[in-house]
């Protein structure tokens, strides 16, 4: 993509979000970068992802702010059940969707429906507040940007972006295949028992560990248990304890489990000093306080104010 990417994305979908902008040629590749390194420096606030629209504010170094929509058509019910007839055909979509995941080959399903989730930059009506001319600006740019960013973390904003909701899919794919409500019993783990079914030895499958993304996705695909009454602060600690796993699982000191029990600890306490995460996790104070500068240039993390004025909190995404 003309200019970098703010953070690298793990996912095609966010590659395929990012590579939008690519279709705006040499002409927009200015704003591009400009637009980017806003993001980068955590100038993209209040986004927001709803039925046809991404919003967001940016604010510049010089006290301007300025108010960025991006809209693109809705899918119709009807290009839905199209979509839905497909899906539901093939196990292994409904069993990764359930998983919180985009399947590779799904938009390509999906295109056969009419349907694609990730528009062209042709089909997207964009409106800044700047004076700025031409087709692209870069406050556009930026929080086209940090939706990538959010979009590669949750698939699902593409869905909601289209006119649907997660819950909405994922009980209607559901339905078609015979499945049932979430929690109602074991049958939505049944979707994937065909998959993990082993032939042979179990001793000669060579394992892969991997951090989880998002720890408490079931939570979000079935519902809390029965007589949970604050779902957030049970969300808080399946992520502080899948953090603590998996630093444990890669081995004492392992750079990737560190940074990943950081942000944890870092979405927890929502607004934190590299002292208030140093007294939770137990680390020295200016190691994380270079870690987190680290994470900011990365684009995952936020910081405001100076010195010990200096607060962090873990990247803005839609609420």
């Amino acid at each position: 993509m003309s200019g970098g990417s703010v953070v690298q994305p793990r996912n095609w979908w966010g590659g395929a979000w990012n590579a939008v902008l690519d279709e705006t040629g040499p002409s927009g590749a200015r704003a591009v970068q400009r637009g980017q390194a806003l993001a980068r420096r955590g100038a993209v606030d209040e986004l927001r992802v709803d039925a046809g629209s991404i919003t967001g504010q940016v604010a510049e170094e010089r006290g301007d702010v300025r108010v960025i929509e991006l809209t693109c058509e809705v899918a119709s019910n009807e290009v839905w059940e199209r979509a839905l007839h497909l899906l539901a055909d093939e196990l292994r979509f409904t069993a990764a969707l359930i998983d919180g995941r985009l399947p590779e080959g799904l938009d390509d399903v999906l295109e056969r429906a009419d349907l694609r989730l990730v528009p062209k930059w042709r089909e997207l009506d964009v409106s800044c507040t700047c004076d700025e001319r031409g087709p692209l600006c870069r406050h556009v740019a930026a929080v086209h940007a940090a939706a990538g960013v959010a979009i590669d973390r949750d698939p699902f904003l593409l869905v909601r972006l289209r006119g649907w909701g997660r819950t909405e899919l994922l009980r209607a794919l559901r339905e078609r295949r015979g499945v049932g409500e979430p929690g109602a019993g074991d049958a939505a783990l049944d979707l994937t028992a065909g998959l993990t079914a082993a032939r042979g030895d179990l001793e000669a499958i060579t394992l892969h560990p991997a951090p989880v993304d998002d720890p408490a996705g079931p939570f979000r695909h079935l519902g809390p248990p029965p007589g949970v009454d604050d779902e957030e602060a049970l969300i808080t600690l399946v992520e502080r304890a899948a953090g603590a796993a998996w630093r444990l699982a890669a081995g004492e000191g392992a750079d990737a489990a560190d940074q990943e029990l950081l942000l944890a600890e870092l979405r927890a306490q929502r607004v934190a000093t590299p002292g208030s995460l140093a007294e939770a996790l137990g680390r020295d104070a200016d190691q994380l306080r270079g870690e987190l500068d680290r994470l900011f240039s990365d684009g995952q993390v936020m910081r405001t104010g100076s010195g010990e004025r200096t607060r962090y909190r873990a990247a803005s995404g839609p609420r």
